[in-house]
């Protein structure tokens, strides 16, 4: 093989190996993404679990109000943590 058909040949590759790294970089970076929005929506629950919890130990004689209102606490919640689920991952982190 001649010296430029090696010189083609080396850039080619570091060209590939350069793409594979952005990939890479890309992918992590989706997946950090990932991780903050599981961890928000964790949190979200917990909180939520622990009102649960506090409306029931406070005895609330129409307990059937109260789940009522705790579902649509919950669907209102789930309304607006769907939208941040769906936005592209550039506009999470501005």
């Amino acid at each position: 093989m001649n010296e430029g058909a090696e010189s083609v040949t080396v850039r080619l590759w570091r060209d590939r190996v350069g793409l594979r790294e952005r990939e890479r970089d890309e992918a992590q970076a989706r997946l950090r993404i990932a991780e903050e929005k599981i961890a928000i929506l964790m949190a979200e629950n917990d909180r939520l679990a622990t009102e649960n919890a506090r409306l029931r130990a406070h005895g609330a004689p129409d307990a059937g109000s109260a789940r009522a209102e705790t579902e649509l606490q919950m669907e209102a919640l789930k309304g607006a943590l769907l939208p941040l689920l769906s936005r592209p991952t550039g506009e999470l982190n501005s």
